[in-house]
C-alpha cells in the first residue's frame, strides 16, 4: 500500500510539475516589420540643423528649410510631400514610395530613386543618388521628427 501511495504521490507530483512548466508562448509573430518601419517614417520630418543636406561631401545649404512628410505609411507603401525643396529632382513636390524588394532599409520613391534609409522614432537619415541635370550627385540628409 504505501508502494501505491508513493507512486500516486510521484505521479501527481509529475502532473503539477508538468502544468506548471507549461506557460503561454509569447506571440511571436507580432507586427510586421514592414509596418512597424513605415509606422516610424509617418510623421513631418526638418533637417537636423543648417549642414544636414550633403551632395558629394559638400554641404547644401539651400536645402536648409526643407521640411518632409510622410503619410499612410504602411508595409505596402505610401506618400511624401515636401515642402521648401529647391530640386524636384532631389526632392519632388510629391510622391508614392514602397519598400524596394520587402527591405526595410530602402525605399523606391515614385520618380524611381532608390532611397536607403535609417530610421528611429525621432532620427531619419537617408542617401541616394540623383542622375543627370544640375544636381546630379550623391545625397545625404539628415532629418528629426517635427
Amino acid at each position: 500500500m504505501v508502494v501505491k501511495i508513493k507512486n500516486i504521490l510521484f505521479f501527481l507530483l509529475l502532473v503539477i510539475i508538468g502544468c506548471n512548466s507549461v506557460e503561454e508562448q509569447p506571440d511571436f509573430q507580432g507586427d510586421d516589420p514592414l509596418d512597424i518601419q513605415a509606422n516610424l517614417l509617418n510623421g513631418t520630418w526638418i533637417l537636423k540643423d543648417q549642414s544636414s543636406a550633403v551632395r558629394d561631401g559638400s554641404v547644401v545649404s539651400d536645402f536648409k528649410d526643407l521640411t518632409l512628410t510622410f503619410t499612410s505609411g504602411t508595409k505596402d507603401g505610401g506618400t511624401y510631400g515636401t515642402t521648401n525643396s529647391i530640386d524636384s529632382d532631389v526632392w519632388p513636390n510629391s510622391g508614392a514610395w514602397e519598400f524596394q524588394n520587402g527591405d526595410r532599409s530602402k525605399l523606391l520613391r515614385s520618380d524611381n530613386v532608390s532611397v536607403s534609409i535609417s530610421v528611429t522614432q525621432t532620427t531619419l537619415k537617408t542617401s541616394f543618388t540623383v542622375t543627370g541635370g544640375l544636381k546630379e550627385g550623391n545625397w545625404v540628409f539628415d532629418f528629426i521628427k517635427q
